[in-house]
């Protein structure tokens, strides 16, 4: 039997070993090294180049918010336009059976694509669709010298992201926040939005976002490719550049550094994990709900301006320090029914929610003040997104 001494300096050893591994799983998952290496470089070098060049509005528009993070856009850059296309190879499958989703992320991108025009000084003249035989050409972007129409909002780009994580449930959202809100959309003729701020009105969507989360646990093909634009390590994070982290989650920070350090776990406990976050942590801490809507939902002219209110609003509301999240469940349900055939359980409730005749419900949200700073996510680079 070993003695006493022999039994100290193993378990020194081991713990030394221990300690070692547990450094080296973190420098490897990139703990210490939270928004940095290449797929962080956009936000950084969002105004480089030389200005007045097309390819700065470019690098302002690819910072944009978009499902899943999928970053589903391609630009064609001339001397006097920009044109935007769909990259339908980004597409989410099932979850975004309708592309509804990747539409209104390409209206994001075309919202701080104009911004940048006039922050840069250029005038534009905007076309959506103007190719009726390429259904995947969004808009065109015509540019011509003008003054210099610089905004907050522009300038909130490179700060704008998801939070993902608790709002502060003692602090309400005054009335003059929606009345602002509301009135950023006024040029926008096919969109507009709902508030929802009754202690009940948010109880109820909550259950139903609650209820359409598990839905989407219980499709295996929805559940699926959901799944698959999870980026789980930092070496995939750098070489996609694209998807949700554990970083863009708005964790704790030791949080965060445990969801990395620890072992992966499976799609099943992941899922888990996210109707958990979804019924104690969104639903739970939402100040209000807005419901974005559309003349026509199944649209994509109306889709991509409802992208362009939402980052309108998203950017607005980070000058003023408030938190925003979509919150996709309930369409993501509605659009699988319509293309199943299926009973529309959830079609049903986005109508009830619409209250009243010529709006359709096109994306819920949540926001109130947060509570965590919300992190970036991966973006892919200007070179990788521009097309000849």
């Amino acid at each position: 039997m070993p003695d006493r001494r022999t039994v100290l300096k193993l378990g020194a050893g081991a713990v030394t070993v221990l300690g070692a591994a547990l450094a080296w799983r973190a420098w490897d998952q990139g703990v210490f090294s939270t928004g940095e290496g290449p797929a962080y470089e956009a936000w950084k070098t969002w105004e480089y180049g030389e200005a007045g060049s097309p390819q700065r509005l470019v690098r302002a528009a690819i910072l944009a918010a978009s499902p899943h993070n999928t970053q589903p856009w391609r630009f064609h850059v001339a001397p006097a336009s920009i044109d935007l296309f769909a990259d339908r190879a980004r597409k989410i499958g099932t979850i975004d059976p309708l592309l509804r989703e990747m539409h209104i992320g390409l209206g994001c991108a075309l919202e701080n694509l104009t911004l940048a025009a006039s922050a840069q000084g250029f005038e534009y003249q905007l076309t959506q669709f103007p190719n009726p035989a390429d259904v995947t050409h969004v808009a065109r972007v015509a540019l011509e010298p003008g003054r210099k129409l610089p905004s907050p909002l522009y300038d909130a780009i490179p700060r704008r992201h998801t939070n993902r994580g608790a709002y502060d449930t003692t602090r309400a959202l005054e009335p003059a926040v929606f009345e602002a809100m509301q009135a950023l959309g006024e040029d926008l003729s096919l969109v507009s939005v709902r508030w929802f701020t009754s202690t009940d009105s948010r109880r109820h969507i909550g259950e139903l976002i609650v209820q359409a989360s598990e839905a989407i646990i219980s499709d295996q093909e929805q559940s699926r490719d959901s799944a698959a634009w999870f980026r789980a390590t930092w070496q995939e994070i750098q070489q996609k550049r694209d998807g949700l982290t554990v970083d863009a989650q708005a964790l704790p920070r030791w949080m965060r550094a445990a969801a990395k350090v620890l072992p992966s776990v499976s799609r099943e406990q992941s899922e888990q994990i996210w109707l958990k976050s979804t019924r104690e942590v969104q639903a739970a801490t939402a100040m209000a709900y807005g419901m974005l809507l559309a003349r026509d939902a199944l649209d994509n002219s109306n889709r991509v301006q409802g992208g362009r209110l939402w980052q309108r609003m998203h950017l607005w509301a980070e000058t003023k320090g408030i938190a925003m999240q979509p919150l996709n469940q309930l369409p993501e349900r509605a659009d699988r029914e319509h293309r199943l055939g299926i009973e529309p359980r959830f079609g049903n409730a986005l109508k009830a929610l619409a209250v009243g005749s010529g709006w359709q419900v096109l994306m819920p949200f949540r926001l109130g003040y947060p509570t965590v700073t919300a992190l970036a996510s991966p973006r892919r680079s200007v070179e990788e997104v521009v097309v000849a």
